[in-house]
């Protein structure tokens, strides 16, 4: 069976499982699956690096086989882990058959924000998926890769990841995985602080889909413009391109994060009804988990910058225990000492910017690193930490904004 050369050989394989089993204890409800998941993916080591006498052991596949049943019925990883076993002993193609089976399992992992694991996952299909027989999977387990890569702040590892599917789609002469790997490519130098560069990439892309019927990808390279748009200040284009892209995308995880990023283009502007009308629509439908925190995230410092201190008080006890990415750990900690030191809460606000500089600071998130620095500066010299009053947007907007009110309506997600 064909391996990628890409494959970075581990003295453990699948660590991150061993490494979040002890986190946990038996009776956690994490531990079946996180046992099963492990059990399985042992179980494909083996399949791949011996064949199919492996699946001739019966007390082992019996014991694998148990591992899943043991995982509670409602958990959807149950029946995906159930399918690998199967696949392997059928697997008609052999790995080409199994490794769809794995991609689903490490969406599982995503929406559940397990993002290590689900990298474990990825980087086992890549490294056992031959670029060009199965480019399809290749290409979708790498770009899987770097958003897990990017989420966990491992920002090389991602451009490794991204450049790798960028790639295999165009010795394929897949133009529309091709320009997905360009958005990606543009999102991460825009993380990175690379605006000119990204809007370089996203100039050409959009140009090249021009020409194509790619509404799907026209749509996240339109949003990727307009993020960059926003950081630039020019933010009724920024919204106005946003608002575009959400009538051609089609995926709910890629309209939850237009939504999002629309909700905070607002913000920037000082309209924060719009922003929270956002917002509240995300946390209570938003498909993915990491949505839901970012909207839960943000409406904690709409009601900090509000001076609505039982709201905070609300959302700041939602996601207090929460095992937070990096980039949202920062954000979290520097919004909660921001709005700590409005409610003259200043031990308190000095802690919470305190936890902000140290995960920005181990994580190179330099943005969030530079903000919580100059709040702590100005907690300690005594500089008021006052919001600008909400502001009412522009006529020229009006019309997204009572689309959005409307969306709010209609999901009955009441105002908090």
């Amino acid at each position: 069976m064909a391996s990628s050369s890409r494959c970075t050989s581990q003295s453990v394989r699948h660590l991150v499982f061993f490494e979040e089993l002890a986190t946990l204890r038996e009776t956690d409800a994490q531990w079946s699956a996180t046992t099963a998941g492990l059990v399985v993916l042992r179980l494909f080591d083996a399949w791949v690096d011996e064949g199919d006498i492996v699946l001739e052991d019966s007390w082992g596949v019996r014991a694998v086989r148990e591992a899943v049943d043991a995982i509670d019925d409602a958990t959807p990883v149950r029946s995906i882990l159930g399918g690998i076993v199967d696949t392997m002993r059928s697997a008609p193609d052999g790995i080409s058959s199994v490794a769809p089976k794995l991609m689903a399992y490490g969406r599982a992992l995503d929406l559940e924000g397990q993002w290590r694991l689900a990298a474990d996952v990825y980087r086992t299909i890549i490294a056992h998926t031959n670029p060009i027989e199965d480019s399809d999977i290749a290409i979708d387990a790498n770009m899987c890769l770097g958003y897990c890569s990017i989420t966990l702040g491992e920002w090389d590892l991602a451009a490794a990841a991204y450049s790798y599917a960028g790639q295999i789609a165009e010795s394929s002469g897949d133009i529309v995985k091709v320009l997905r790997a360009r958005f990606a490519d543009a999102k991460l130098l825009t993380d990175r602080g690379n605006l000119p560069g990204a809007e370089a990439v996203l100039d050409e892309a959009i140009g090249r889909a021009s020409h194509m019927n790619v509404g799907e990808v026209s749509g996240l390279l339109k949003h990727q413009r307009a993020s960059v748009a926003a950081l630039r200040g020019d933010h009724d284009r920024s919204i106005r391109l946003v608002y575009e892209a959400l009538r051609t995308l089609e995926s709910p995880s890629a309209r939850d994060r237009a939504l999002s990023d629309l909700a905070a283009t607002f913000g920037e502007l000082g309209c924060r009804s719009a922003a929270r009308d956002a917002h509240l629509i995300l946390a209570a439908t938003a498909q993915e988990q990491y949505s839901r925190w970012v909207a839960t995230i943000n409406l904690m410092e709409l009601a900090g910058l509000d001076m609505r201190e039982p709201n905070f008080e609300q959302y700041r006890r939602e996601l207090v225990d929460t095992p937070l990415p990096p980039s949202l750990a920062a954000a979290y900690h520097l919004y909660v000492g921001q709005s700590y030191q409005r409610f003259g809460k200043f031990d308190l606000a000095e802690q919470s910017i305190g936890h902000a500089i140290e995960i920005s600071s181990t994580h190179h998130l330099n943005q969030y690193l530079f903000l919580a620095e100059t709040a702590l500066a100005d907690l300690k010299a005594g500089r008021r930490n006052t919001a600008s009053p909400a502001v009412e947007p522009p006529p020229s907007l009006r019309d997204i904004v009572e689309s959005i009110r409307g969306m709010r309506m209609a999901t009955t997600v009441g105002d908090q």
